[in-house]
């Protein structure tokens, strides 16, 4: 199995290598998560505090040897063009399906962590009952505690791409 080509053919013109043992999971990331500029803090089972400890994600991701980081980068009109960054955002959910769904087609062993809170439900069933999609639920990188402009310095992939533009990114690690 080539990995980066289901990455690519799942539509991510932007892709790179990084070695997992580099990966530093921070606290005070995580701790970002808690000032809910997205919305989603406490309201989501993918979103801190339900989907786990930076410690859990330490342990759980460090078997792990080798990561690819990858992006849906948009141009916006300006820094304020909101319907770019939405659009931006659900054409990256939609890629992750896609590559998600090919990867346990092809019955690999990886984690796959997303951009921001899952967007499977439209609405998330947290706190009232369990997740009805566990197994398709995906953590977003930030929850696990990684700074996402430093795992894109480790995979060699640009984390600023200009003016008026937004990098969403997702890694997947085997």
């Amino acid at each position: 199995m080539d990995l980066e080509t289901l990455i690519q053919d799942a539509g991510f013109p932007f892709i790179g290598r990084f070695d997992v043992s580099r990966l530093e999971f921070r606290e005070d990331v995580r701790a970002m998560c808690a000032v809910d500029t997205c919305h989603s803090y406490d309201k989501n089972w993918s979103c801190p505090p339900a989907c786990g400890s930076v410690a859990h994600y330490r342990e759980e991701l460090g078997c792990f040897t080798t990561g690819y980081l990858f992006q849906t980068v948009v141009q916006m009109e300006d820094a304020f063009d909101y319907a770019a960054i939405e659009r931006g955002g659900k054409e990256h959910a939609q890629r992750l399906v896609v590559l998600q769904d090919r990867l346990q087609s092809a019955d690999c062993d990886v984690l796959l962590l997303g951009a921001g809170a899952c967007m499977l439900c439209e609405r998330c069933t947290y706190p009232e009952a369990p997740c009805c999609h566990p197994d398709r639920m995906l953590v977003s990188m930030e929850a696990t505690g990684l700074l996402v402009s430093e795992v894109c310095e480790l995979a060699g992939v640009p984390y600023y791409h200009g003016k008026d533009t937004l990098a969403f990114c997702s890694c997947v690690l085997v």
